[in-house]
């Protein structure tokens, strides 16, 4: 395992857009279940765009995409060269109630450090919040499906429980009866 790095990292410091190098503190050693990452892509999405004009705060792109180059000892779904992409989360607590049922973006507490997005040259981040990303599918410009992918995917998914409840819901109320 790598002790600590330096990571090179350009950023926006005001509601210019310029990007300029920003101070950044070394980043943690890869862990024992984590990947490290060349960050290669990056995508902006709306909400980056509010950022950047300090509308919101700092803007750090969270749709990445790269190549694997160190995973830690306890990783078994990556290999350093893998292509993989990470969205805004990047690890959790893993043993709450919001954990247990997939709902880390609502854990109240802060963890970890702050990981600047896809501005730094690479990143560090838990296995289990990492995509491998296909092969034979090029990275370029697709970072921002990460974001806008996965927001239109869990609504998704969300609907289809809905409906999948609601027709069970029918047929046990409804048609059992019946029989």
């Amino acid at each position: 395992m790598a002790n600590t790095v330096n990571p090179i990292v350009r950023g926006s410091k005001d509601s210019s857009g310029i990007l300029a190098p920003l101070k950044f503190t070394r980043r943690r050693a890869t862990g024992d279940k984590d990947v490290q990452f060349e960050v290669m892509f990056c995508g902006v999405s709306h909400s980056d765009l509010h950022l950047i004009k300090n509308d919101w705060g700092f803007a750090n792109y969270p749709m990445i995409m790269g190549l694997v180059t160190e995973v830690g000892p306890g990783v078994s779904k990556f290999k350093p060269g893998d292509k993989v992409a990470v969205g805004v989360m990047v690890g959790s607590c893993g043993n709450c109630d919001y954990c247990s049922f997939s709902l880390e973006n609502f854990f109240p507490e802060k963890l970890g450090t702050l990981t600047y997005g896809g501005d730094p040259d690479l990143i560090i981040v838990e296995e289990d919040f990492v995509i491998r990303w296909p092969e034979n599918f090029p990275m370029g410009r697709r970072a921002p499906l990460v974001c806008a992918g996965i927001t239109t995917y869990s609504p998704l998914m969300d609907l289809m429980l809905r409906i999948f409840i609601f027709v069970c819901c029918f047929l046990i109320l409804v048609l059992v009866p019946l029989i």
